[in-house]
């Protein structure tokens, strides 16, 4: 099998510009701007300043021709250039701040029974990033059933010079999980409950086998191993997890994946004394580069900021279009005239959520950019948008009929009465407005608010969100779904920024008492 995305050695000699794109003329101002709101009524939101679902859908689909957006590929440097470029054209003042990484390309993967001699190519549904890799050819040893991978199943076996096998199940979590933290949620026609069954791909990094397993099996002297994934071969396939790796992090244990079915398929061949032929080929590139997108927009106090985030890298049409809600915000906020802008609006996109060899992508971000987070006093994160949901279930992968349930995560202060109106104005049904757990919750706008940054986060989980196979599942895209989502991001946007900071800053509270925020100066 062949992964998608290009070669390093196709790397484009624009992959990180070290000087300011230049601004263009920005669009056409309105007569007046959006009104505020308030606590119980939702800001105004001009919703033919936002790009229309057509325009969405061009954006969506010119990020997934690129390939998958890999951390330090060209493909991202690409959509880097993409972005960097539609900024400037709506005005705004454009750096990329150029970073150095290691990255593996990883090219082709393949997986053989062998029994009594014979050789029967098996599918494979993905790899184990920086897991490790083979030579040409792969490896070949008897295959061994390690169970659940745990150390337990360690202990009971000679593992040495072998390919080990062991199951990973998916978490058995419900909404639950939301609903702990939850000061809101719409859903009108009832179709959640705390006992709805939320078992999702897209969490699977946080089981035990794609936290240790592999470490486990290397130390146990296994050559190999394979993880039979608790899903079927349609959402099994192209899974790009444990997404937070890079190389520094191998096991130098080539892994790869397989669906249940061929999973159990393999284990049933262990009693006839079967061997595998692993393969897992990279392409290493120490010297890559990539780089964070800045552009700032002047607002009418230059001594206070809002944020826009997101990451950039991804391998899948909703990982990360997030890029799309920040670009269409800037886009939006560009359009009106700067007396409506209180704060000077500062968009951050980038990389580091698939690579954490350079410090994170946001807690990256705050650590190198210490004097903006200073002056910052609120932000706005977006990730996953227009989704809907698809089960994993007895019949098969298949969409439910419903959208993804959708989380707007958010600072325990008046922030969250600002989500929740926003949520209501439009009608953004399976929709939670929720507390942090603490200082964090899900998502890349957290660490902003364990910086004490006033934040608004919103985030999406579904089953293909790591997935780079079919398209990047890009045909599976709502495009109104994801207007509405970013329409309900410019009415927060709006309401922050109208809001005091002395408002906006009441009840923050920071993890970095030594890290100053524009609520902890």
């Amino acid at each position: 099998t062949s992964s998608p995305g290009t070669t390093p050695a196709a790397r484009s000699a624009s992959a990180s510009a070290s000087v300011p794109v230049e601004a263009t003329t920005p669009p056409a101002e309105p007569v007046a701007c959006p009104e505020p709101g308030d606590l119980t009524t939702a800001a105004e939101v001009l919703a033919d300043r936002l790009p229309d679902q057509a325009l969405l859908e061009i954006w969506q689909r010119r990020m997934v021709e690129r390939g998958p957006r890999f951390t330090g590929s060209p493909a991202l440097a690409a959509w880097h250039d993409f972005l960097a470029e539609e900024l400037a054209s709506y005005g705004l003042s454009v750096e990329r701040d150029p970073m150095s990484l290691e990255w593996w390309h990883h090219h082709d993967y393949s997986l053989t029974l062998i029994v009594d001699g014979v050789e029967t190519p098996i599918p494979v549904a993905s790899f184990y990033p920086y897991s490790g890799y083979t030579a040409d050819g792969g490896v070949v040893g008897p295959l061994a059933d390690a169970g659940a991978g745990l150390p337990q199943d360690f202990l009971l076996g000679d593992f040495s010079n072998k390919v080990v096998i062991y199951e990973e199940d998916q978490l058995p979590l419900t909404l639950a999980l939301l609903y702990s933290t939850t000061s809101y949620v719409h859903d009108p026609d009832n179709t959640m409950t705390p006992a709805t069954p939320y078992r999702r791909a897209s969490v699977s990094f946080l089981t035990p086998q794609e936290q240790t397993s592999v470490g486990l099996a290397r130390t146990a002297g296994a050559i190999a191993a394979i993880v039979s994934y608790d899903a079927s071969a349609e959402n099994a396939a192209g899974q790009y997890t444990p997404f937070l790796t890079n190389p520094a992090d191998s096991q130098g244990l080539p892994t790869l994946y397989v669906d249940r079915a061929t999973g159990d398929q393999l284990k049933a061949a262990i009693a006839d004394g079967a061997q595998v032929r692993l393969e897992l080929l990279v392409e290493r590139d120490p010297d890559a580069e990539t780089d964070i997108v800045i552009a700032t927009l002047p607002g009418t106090n230059p001594d206070e900021v809002m944020l826009f985030n997101t990451h950039t890298d991804g391998t899948s049409a909703s990982q990360e279009n997030g890029t799309l809600g920040i670009l269409a915000l800037a886009r939006y906020f560009a359009s009106l005239p700067q007396q409506c802008r209180q704060r000077t609006m500062t968009f951050v996109m980038m990389p580091g959520h698939f690579h954490n060899g350079f410090g994170g992508d946001t807690a990256g971000f705050i650590n190198r950019y210490p004097e903006l987070i200073g002056r910052s006093v609120a932000s706005l994160t977006m990730e996953h948008l227009g989704q809907p949901e698809w089960l994993d279930d007895e019949q098969g992968f298949h969409p439910s009929g419903e959208y993804e349930p959708g989380v707007w995560y958010g600072t325990d202060n008046v922030v969250q009465a600002l989500m929740t109106a926003a949520v209501q104005a439009e009608d953004l049904r399976r929709v939670f407005v929720n507390r942090p757990i603490g200082v964090i919750y899900f998502g890349v706008g957290s660490p902003l608010n364990a910086a004490g940054v006033p934040n608004a986060s919103y985030i999406t989980g579904p089953n293909m969100m790591l997935s780079f196979a079919e398209n990047q599942h890009v045909e599976k895209v709502d495009y109104a779904r994801m207007a509405a989502e970013i329409r309900s991001a410019a009415r927060i946007a709006t309401a922050m920024d109208a809001t005091s900071t002395e408002v906006l800053c009441a009840g923050v509270r920071s993890q970095s008492p030594t890290t100053p925020s524009g609520c902890f100066p």
